[in-house]
């Protein structure tokens, strides 16, 4: 069971604003997902029971992650309602028992999930903790934070991409100049050999002449 600063705040499971919503039944969770996949500015968040019926986070502690506006649900009905929220969402936006997550505009089955931050609440772990990691996790992928980071992502991409090839081409330089020195060393070697029976040749011929 997680642990908030205010204990009042957590295991109420009263909508504290106009913003925040039970669901509770399936109408109300399908009201949920329409909200996820629709076209819209903010981003929506959720939260789910942890395994002693208490919510893992407080809608306050959320509220002030998420800031003002944005939809907040607390999913407080039966695992059922998580099964149908994962066949309609798909598994890789899912939400599972004792975790919460943010789901920023543009989700979808073509997203890439790691942009729609999820944290699970560890057992015995203050729920302070884990909003803070909800907080980190919503800061690092805001939309427009998350394009920066993508671009430093490419050009890192793109710069290992250039080291990978500088350094393949290095070996083989590397290769060739090993084998021009190989080559080299023979071509002396044969060079040598045949100076050395040049020499002995011509010295059996000034024995014979004599």
């Amino acid at each position: 069971m997680a642990h908030s600063i205010d204990d009042r705040q957590l295991t109420s499971l009263e909508a504290p604003d106009a913003d925040c919503a039970l669901v509770v039944d399936g109408r109300e969770l399908r009201r949920m997902c329409a909200d996820i996949l629709d076209a819209r500015e903010q981003p929506v968040a959720a939260l789910t029971l942890d395994a002693d019926g208490v919510p893992v986070l407080a809608f306050a502690d959320v509220r002030a992650v998420v800031g003002a506006g944005v939809r907040i649900y607390l999913i407080a009905g039966e695992d059922e309602l998580l099964d149908e929220l994962r066949a309609t969402l798909g598994p890789a936006l899912a939400l599972d028992r004792g975790a919460a997550r943010v789901w920023w505009p543009g989700a979808g089955p073509r997203c890439d999930p790691a942009d729609h931050p999820l944290v699970l609440a560890l057992e015995d772990e203050p729920s302070a903790v884990t909003i803070e990691e909800l907080a980190l996790q919503v800061d690092l992928t805001r939309p427009r934070v998350r394009a920066h980071v993508r671009l430093i992502e490419d050009a890192r991409a793109f710069v290992e991409h250039e080291l990978a090839g500088a350094r393949e081409q290095s070996h083989r330089i590397h290769e060739r100049l090993r084998d021009a020195q190989i080559e080299c060393h023979s071509l002396r070697t044969r060079a040598e050999a045949a100076e050395a029976s040049l020499a002995a040749a011509r010295q059996a011929q000034d024995r014979q002449r004599r």
